[in-house]
Protein backbone atom coordinates (compact mmCIF):
# COMPACT_ATOMS: atom_id res chain seq x y z
CA UNK A 1 0.00 0.00 0.00
CA UNK A 2 1.16 3.59 -0.78
CA UNK A 3 -1.05 6.97 0.27
CA UNK A 4 0.61 10.71 -0.24
CA UNK A 5 -0.15 13.27 2.11
CA UNK A 6 -0.13 16.56 1.06
CA UNK A 7 -1.77 20.08 2.86
CA UNK A 8 -1.35 23.54 2.79
CA UNK A 9 -0.57 24.24 -0.91
CA UNK A 10 -2.91 27.42 -0.88
CA UNK A 11 -3.84 27.39 -4.35
CA UNK A 12 -5.71 29.94 -5.99
CA UNK A 13 -6.43 31.70 -9.49
CA UNK A 14 -3.62 33.62 -8.81
CA UNK A 15 -1.06 30.88 -7.71
CA UNK A 16 -0.33 29.41 -11.90
CA UNK A 17 3.02 27.96 -11.21
CA UNK A 18 1.93 26.06 -8.05
CA UNK A 19 -1.01 24.73 -9.83
CA UNK A 20 0.59 23.32 -12.78
CA UNK A 21 2.89 21.72 -10.64
CA UNK A 22 0.10 19.87 -8.31
CA UNK A 23 -1.66 18.78 -12.10
CA UNK A 24 1.87 17.59 -12.23
CA UNK A 25 1.86 15.30 -9.64
CA UNK A 26 -1.58 14.15 -10.13
CA UNK A 27 -0.52 12.92 -13.64
CA UNK A 28 2.80 10.96 -12.11
CA UNK A 29 0.74 9.82 -8.68
CA UNK A 30 -2.46 8.59 -10.96
CA UNK A 31 -2.25 5.05 -10.86
CA UNK A 32 0.74 4.64 -9.12
CA UNK A 33 -0.31 4.99 -5.29
CA UNK A 34 -3.42 3.77 -3.71
CA UNK A 35 -4.81 7.03 -2.57
CA UNK A 36 -4.03 10.57 -2.42
CA UNK A 37 -5.52 12.79 1.44
CA UNK A 38 -5.83 16.54 0.80
CA UNK A 39 -5.09 17.98 4.36
CA UNK A 40 -6.68 21.26 4.53
CA UNK A 41 -5.41 24.71 3.34
CA UNK A 42 -5.66 22.82 -0.28
CA UNK A 43 -7.38 25.79 -1.27
CA UNK A 44 -6.15 29.38 -0.30
CA UNK A 45 -10.03 30.36 0.34
CA UNK A 46 -13.63 28.74 -0.63
CA UNK A 47 -16.71 30.30 -0.92
CA UNK A 48 -18.86 27.59 -1.95
CA UNK A 49 -19.41 25.15 -4.13
CA UNK A 50 -21.56 27.49 -6.45
CA UNK A 51 -18.60 29.58 -6.88
CA UNK A 52 -17.23 29.16 -10.42
CA UNK A 53 -14.51 30.49 -12.31
CA UNK A 54 -11.22 29.29 -14.56
CA UNK A 55 -9.23 27.98 -12.05
CA UNK A 56 -11.70 25.87 -10.25
CA UNK A 57 -13.16 24.27 -13.98
CA UNK A 58 -9.46 23.44 -14.49
CA UNK A 59 -9.22 21.76 -11.32
CA UNK A 60 -12.54 20.03 -11.14
CA UNK A 61 -11.45 18.21 -14.30
CA UNK A 62 -7.47 16.95 -13.19
CA UNK A 63 -9.29 16.05 -9.53
CA UNK A 64 -12.01 13.78 -11.93
CA UNK A 65 -9.05 12.99 -13.95
CA UNK A 66 -7.24 11.45 -11.09
CA UNK A 67 -10.32 10.13 -8.52
CA UNK A 68 -11.61 7.79 -11.88
CA UNK A 69 -8.47 5.81 -11.13
CA UNK A 70 -7.04 6.56 -7.63
CA UNK A 71 -8.70 7.09 -4.60
CA UNK A 72 -8.41 10.81 -3.70
CA UNK A 73 -9.95 11.98 0.07
CA UNK A 74 -10.15 15.63 0.74
CA UNK A 75 -10.26 17.29 4.55
CA UNK A 76 -11.01 20.76 4.60
CA UNK A 77 -9.13 23.47 6.77
CA UNK A 78 -9.38 26.83 8.30
CA UNK A 79 -9.09 28.59 4.65
CA UNK A 80 -11.43 25.76 2.73
CA UNK A 81 -14.04 24.22 5.49
CA UNK A 82 -16.63 25.20 3.10
CA UNK A 83 -15.61 22.77 0.67
CA UNK A 84 -18.94 20.52 0.42
CA UNK A 85 -20.51 17.26 -0.70
CA UNK A 86 -21.41 19.02 -4.64
CA UNK A 87 -17.69 19.69 -5.53
CA UNK A 88 -16.40 16.80 -3.87
CA UNK A 89 -19.20 14.34 -5.80
CA UNK A 90 -18.13 16.62 -8.81
CA UNK A 91 -14.05 15.83 -8.20
CA UNK A 92 -15.18 12.43 -7.12
CA UNK A 93 -13.53 12.83 -4.19
CA UNK A 94 -14.46 11.79 -0.82
CA UNK A 95 -14.95 14.28 2.14
CA UNK A 96 -13.21 12.73 5.67
CA UNK A 97 -13.68 14.27 9.15
CA UNK A 98 -10.87 15.62 11.41
CA UNK A 99 -9.18 13.27 13.12
CA UNK A 100 -9.66 9.89 10.47
CA UNK A 101 -7.66 7.24 11.08
CA UNK A 102 -5.85 5.23 8.40
CA UNK A 103 -4.08 1.67 8.75
CA UNK A 104 -0.33 2.11 7.14
CA UNK A 105 1.23 -1.20 7.78
CA UNK A 106 -0.58 -2.59 10.59
CA UNK A 107 -0.12 0.91 12.46
CA UNK A 108 -2.81 3.60 13.18
CA UNK A 109 -2.24 6.82 11.78
CA UNK A 110 -4.48 9.98 12.68
CA UNK A 111 -4.56 12.55 10.25
CA UNK A 112 -5.88 15.84 10.61
CA UNK A 113 -5.58 19.25 9.17
CA UNK A 114 -3.91 20.16 12.43
CA UNK A 115 -5.93 23.46 13.56
CA UNK A 116 -7.66 21.86 16.14
CA UNK A 117 -3.89 21.23 18.37
CA UNK A 118 -3.33 24.74 18.33
CA UNK A 119 -5.48 25.51 21.58
CA UNK A 120 -3.75 28.28 23.14
CA UNK A 121 -4.73 30.31 20.34
CA UNK A 122 -8.53 30.41 22.30
CA UNK A 123 -9.70 33.73 20.02
CA UNK A 124 -8.90 30.80 16.67
CA UNK A 125 -10.69 27.91 18.49
CA UNK A 126 -13.40 30.44 19.06
CA UNK A 127 -13.67 32.03 16.05
CA UNK A 128 -13.81 28.66 14.36
CA UNK A 129 -16.41 26.97 15.88
CA UNK A 130 -18.48 29.68 15.19
CA UNK A 131 -17.65 29.85 11.55
CA UNK A 132 -17.85 26.39 11.37
CA UNK A 133 -20.92 25.35 12.97
CA UNK A 134 -23.71 23.95 10.64
CA UNK A 135 -26.26 27.25 11.25
CA UNK A 136 -23.17 29.20 10.12
CA UNK A 137 -22.40 27.38 6.97
CA UNK A 138 -26.38 27.02 6.16
CA UNK A 139 -26.24 31.12 5.90
CA UNK A 140 -23.09 31.74 4.52
CA UNK A 141 -24.31 29.16 1.55
CA UNK A 142 -27.68 30.89 1.01
CA UNK A 143 -26.14 34.69 0.82
CA UNK A 144 -24.97 35.78 -2.54
CA UNK A 145 -21.52 34.77 -3.30
CA UNK A 146 -20.72 38.48 -3.98
CA UNK A 147 -21.45 39.46 -0.18
CA UNK A 148 -19.51 36.54 0.65
CA UNK A 149 -16.82 37.79 -1.00
CA UNK A 150 -17.08 41.00 0.40
CA UNK A 151 -16.97 38.93 3.77
CA UNK A 152 -13.74 36.98 2.64
CA UNK A 153 -11.74 40.24 2.58
CA UNK A 154 -12.87 41.58 5.45
CA UNK A 155 -11.92 38.71 7.38
CA UNK A 156 -8.32 38.49 5.34
CA UNK A 157 -7.83 42.40 6.56
CA UNK A 158 -8.67 41.43 9.87
CA UNK A 159 -6.44 38.73 9.95
CA UNK A 160 -3.44 40.32 8.57
CA UNK A 161 -3.68 43.07 11.33
CA UNK A 162 -3.52 41.07 14.09
CA UNK A 163 -0.23 38.78 12.37
CA UNK A 164 2.25 39.32 14.51
CA UNK A 165 0.10 40.43 18.10
CA UNK A 166 0.68 37.64 19.84
CA UNK A 167 3.55 35.53 20.59
CA UNK A 168 4.58 32.76 18.57
CA UNK A 169 3.81 30.10 20.62
CA UNK A 170 0.50 30.64 20.77
CA UNK A 171 -0.13 29.78 17.12
CA UNK A 172 1.74 26.31 17.36
CA UNK A 173 0.44 22.85 17.90
CA UNK A 174 0.37 21.55 21.83
CA UNK A 175 1.61 18.29 22.38
CA UNK A 176 -0.59 17.88 24.97
CA UNK A 177 -3.61 18.36 23.14
CA UNK A 178 -2.25 16.09 20.66
CA UNK A 179 -1.81 13.35 23.04
CA UNK A 180 -5.31 13.30 24.09
CA UNK A 181 -6.01 12.86 20.52
CA UNK A 182 -3.35 9.86 20.44
CA UNK A 183 -4.94 8.47 23.37
CA UNK A 184 -8.54 8.85 22.19
CA UNK A 185 -7.92 7.24 18.64
CA UNK A 186 -5.18 5.04 19.43
CA UNK A 187 -3.06 6.22 17.39
CA UNK A 188 0.54 5.12 16.43
CA UNK A 189 1.38 8.18 14.41
CA UNK A 190 0.05 11.72 13.31
CA UNK A 191 0.26 13.40 9.86
CA UNK A 192 -0.96 16.79 9.58
CA UNK A 193 -0.46 20.24 8.28
CA UNK A 194 -1.12 23.88 9.30
CA UNK A 195 1.62 25.28 11.16
CA UNK A 196 3.91 25.54 8.09
CA UNK A 197 6.41 24.20 10.05
CA UNK A 198 7.22 20.58 8.28
CA UNK A 199 9.15 18.17 10.01
CA UNK A 200 9.35 15.18 11.93
CA UNK A 201 8.75 15.38 16.05
CA UNK A 202 7.82 13.04 18.68
CA UNK A 203 5.44 12.88 21.43
CA UNK A 204 6.12 11.26 24.45
CA UNK A 205 3.52 9.57 26.61
CA UNK A 206 2.70 9.00 30.24
CA UNK A 207 3.34 4.91 29.59
CA UNK A 208 6.81 5.85 28.25
CA UNK A 209 5.52 5.35 24.28
CA UNK A 210 7.44 7.28 21.74
CA UNK A 211 4.59 8.08 19.10
CA UNK A 212 6.16 10.07 15.87
CA UNK A 213 4.32 13.42 14.73
CA UNK A 214 4.82 14.17 10.47
CA UNK A 215 4.28 17.51 9.86
CA UNK A 216 2.87 17.84 6.08
CA UNK A 217 5.72 20.63 4.51
CA UNK A 218 3.81 23.41 3.28
CA UNK A 219 3.83 25.54 -0.25
CA UNK A 220 3.64 28.89 1.30
CA UNK A 221 6.28 29.50 3.32
CA UNK A 222 8.58 26.78 1.92
CA UNK A 223 9.15 25.35 -1.91
CA UNK A 224 6.41 24.12 -3.28
CA UNK A 225 6.10 20.67 -4.29
CA UNK A 226 6.28 19.21 -0.73
CA UNK A 227 4.32 16.16 0.58
CA UNK A 228 4.58 12.93 2.70
CA UNK A 229 4.65 9.33 1.62
CA UNK A 230 3.86 6.83 3.17
CA UNK A 231 4.33 2.57 2.41
CA UNK A 232 4.18 -0.95 4.51
CA UNK A 233 8.32 0.07 5.12
CA UNK A 234 8.32 3.83 6.40
CA UNK A 235 7.16 7.48 6.59
CA UNK A 236 9.07 9.95 4.89
CA UNK A 237 8.88 13.56 4.22
CA UNK A 238 9.33 14.74 0.52
CA UNK A 239 10.48 18.66 1.09
CA UNK A 240 12.14 20.52 -2.07
CA UNK A 241 15.36 21.67 -1.31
Amino acid sequence: MKFIFISDLHLSPQTTEKNQLFYKLLQDWCGSIDALYLLGDFFDYWLGDDDDNEFIREMRYNLQRFSSVTKLYFRGGNHDFGVGKAFAKECGMQLISDMHVVEIAGKRVLLSHGDTFCTLDLGYQKMKKILQHPITMFILRNIPLSLRYKLKEKLEKKSHAQTGSKPDYIYQVVDDSIKEYIIRYQADAVIHGHTHRPGYYSIQLEDGRVVPRYEIPDWEDNLPGGYIIADDAQIIIHQTA
